[in-house]
């Protein structure tokens, strides 16, 4: 062993644990082989060990030479026993194929590795065993077709060991292979809540009901509560067991059997999950799915029943791919899965599919989305489950928003949709941000912040204002129209949000607010809240006739946006009560009615005005007196000349 492998060691020896399957054909040793390694027996039925076959799961405990400890479940080879192999599989990390020199690769050796390849288990070893059964020329011929055929699966780079259960022979080189692959391993299911897949359930007078399983994720302790998934059955842990000795706790990746209290006859049975309580009623009977069916098949059409393989149960179902009436061989698609009992299945879980009749395995799949989401479009619902498997979380979320269109999507939808707080957090960040999605904040009239895909924001929002102009222009009398008549105008959003964007638009001048509602800007109206506003800024400019604030002045003076003054000054313009004398200046009307009568006394006077002179007959600055000037140029009053300004034309 060299250095760095020594210092890999103490690590491996101490992460969480691994679990091992089992696969290969019928009578090619994988017991035998088990019981070597391990030196238990896990053919624990008696029929079992009359017919020399497997027939349930069989379970021991792996010590590897680096001081891991791996969980073995060894399953059944024979064809009748698939379903039973699939229960077992479903739960492990990394497996051992075995087949056998004298026999060579068989049909379940095919459909085992094709199952563990739907179930997402990326690395194994090979043994090649009965190396005893065989002589150099024949094993070596077998050896070769085993790699030939892993060349063409995702395994061609797994180790290839001939051992011989009955001599011994290559035990070392297989421990080796196995402690190598385990290092590589990834526990896939060892995190989020607790999750315990039930494959027996047996009472024991004076103890209670105890369950056995491999912990699929989190941790149990004595006196831990659990619920009993589907049904809610709730339970005590009394004492658990990892592979037989007693423990003060189980960790994910564990066999384990757990002792509950509280649970009546018929409360918990095989298939059934043992979980955490925040996953009490999360069971369901349907969920969104990426599947894949194998090459060299039939293809998987919608409507199709099938048998849906999770856990330790399996269910009947029926597959409703999103793009076309059927995923053909080879193929993988996104599609929703319905099933005629509930289960307990979780994003990112895996499961295998396989027909009624005859009965073979098909296909399997990858939780996406688990409930019952309601899509208007199956387009987009498809590129929501494809951004959501390629992990590209801005485009799930522009395919939601695209469906939920005017309405818009909360937080509920997002949570609905399998999405965890803080990754719904930076995908909408980077929506936002990248202009694929508008935000309309939460507010006291709206429980939670909408989103909405790009440009719906704008295109209510000028529904809104076209719908209040309109009220205006057909009832001059009445221009406010209430909270209710412009929420009417687009049904399809809450009302809450939608007086959330009426009160947005008022605060960036679109509308006006009164208590009778809202009015456009251009209406000429003001509302009570901008009258009060209005008064204020006319108190401010009579307060400094010919040295007004300017805008700028003004919006920092009265703490409100110079867009929205801009507004209210037009408004009282048009009333005549100020003047825009320039592009950010206003004067009070009696300022610039005293302006031009100073104006048109010069001119009566000398026939002609300088600017120093009309300023100081003003009494004001000289960029004022300029501005003031300009304005009566525009307004055809006076013509320049050079320095000077005369009449434009006589007057009366």
């Amino acid at each position: 062993m060299t250095a760095a492998s020594s210092g890999d060691t103490s690590a491996r020896a101490t992460r969480p644990p691994l679990t091992l399957g089992t696969a290969g054909h019928i009578d090619h040793g994988k017991t035998a082989l088990v019981t070597r390694l391990t030196g238990r027996n896990t053919d624990r039925l008696r029929e079992e060990r009359e017919r020399g076959i497997s027939i349930e799961l069989g379970y021991a405990e792996l010590a590897l030479p680096s001081g891991a400890r791996l969980s073995v479940v060894d399953v059944p080879g024979h064809e009748r026993f698939v379903r039973t192999m699939v229960a077992g599989a479903t739960g492990v990390d990394l497996f051992l194929l075995v087949v056998a020199a004298d026999d060579g690769v068989m049909p379940q050796t095919v459909e085992h590795l094709a199952i563990l390849e739907l179930l997402g288990v990326r690395d194994g070893v090979v043994a090649l065993t009965k190396a005893d059964a065989v002589d150099e020329e024949l094993l070596e011929l077998a050896e070769g077709d085993v790699r030939e055929f892993l060349d063409g699966t995702p395994y061609g780079g797994c180790d290839v060991v001939v051992v011989s259960a009955r001599d011994g022979r290559g035990l070392d080189e297989l421990l080796a292979a196995l402690d190598r692959a385990a290092g590589r391993a990834e526990a896939g299911r060892h995190s989020g809540p607790v999750r315990l897949p039930v494959d027996r359930v047996f009472p024991l007078k004076g103890i209670g009901t105890v369950v056995t399983g491999t912990l699929w994720a989190g941790e149990i302790r004595a006196g831990d509560g659990l619920v009993v998934e589907p049904g809610g059955a709730r339970a005590v842990v009394r004492s658990v067991q990892v592979h037989d000795h007693e423990a003060e706790s189980v960790h994910a990746g564990s066999r384990t059997g757990v002792n509950l209290r509280g649970l009546g006859r018929g409360d918990i049975r095989r298939g059934d999950w043992l979980a955490a309580p925040q996953l009490a009623g999360r069971s369901a009977r349907r969920f969104d799915a990426w599947v894949s069916v194998l090459p060299g098949g039939r293809p998987l059409r919608s409507g199709d029943q099938v048998r849906l393989h999770h856990g330790t149960a399996h269910y009947l179902a029926r597959v409703a791919p999103l793009e076309g009436r059927e995923i053909a061989p080879g193929d993988a698609a996104s599609a929703v899965v319905r099933l005629e009992s509930p289960a307990l299945v979780l994003p990112h879980d895996r499961f295998i599919l396989r027909t009624l009749s005859p009965v073979a395995t098909v296909a399997g799949g990858e939780v996406l989305v688990t409930g019952a989401q309601r899509w208007h479009a199956r387009e987009r619902h498809a590129v929501f489950l494809q951004a959501l498997r390629s992990g590209d979380m801005p485009t799930a979320l522009q395919a939601l928003a695209d469906d939920r269109g005017a309405a818009g999507m909360t937080r509920d939808d997002l949570t609905a949709a399998g999405f965890d707080s803080a990754a719904a957090d930076r995908a909408l960040a980077v929506a936002v941000r990248e202009g694929r999605l508008d935000e309309l904040p939460a507010s006291a009239g709206s429980r939670d912040t909408r989103w909405f895909r790009a440009g719906v924001v704008a295109a209510l929002r000028a529904t809104l204002l076209t719908g209040a102009a309109e009220r205006a222009a057909a009832r001059p009398e009445r221009p406010f129209s209430s909270v209710a008549e412009l929420a009417a105008l687009v049904p399809a959003v809450p009302a809450g949000d939608a007086a959330q964007l009426l009160r947005t638009m008022a605060e960036d001048g679109e509308l006006v607010a009164d208590e009778g509602g809202y009015a456009p800007a251009g209406a000429g109206v003001l509302g009570q809240d901008q009258s009060a506003l209005a008064e204020e800024a006319l108190r401010r400019l009579a307060a400094e006739p010919v040295a007004p604030p300017t805008l700028a002045v003004l919006s920092d003076g009265l703490g409100r946006p110079a867009r929205e003054l801009a507004q209210i000054l037009e408004v009282l313009a048009r009333r005549g009560d100020v003047v825009r004398v320039d592009k950010d200046l206003w004067f009070a009307r009696t300022a610039v009615d005293d302006a031009r009568a100073v104006l048109l006394a010069q001119l009566d006077q000398a026939g002609e005005v300088a600017l120093a002179g009309f300023r100081d007959a003003v009494g004001c600055g000289r960029r004022n007196a300029q501005a003031l000037l300009e304005y009566f140029d525009r307004e055809g009053l006076t013509l320049r000349r050079g320095d000077v300004r005369v009449a434009r034309r006589r007057r009366s």
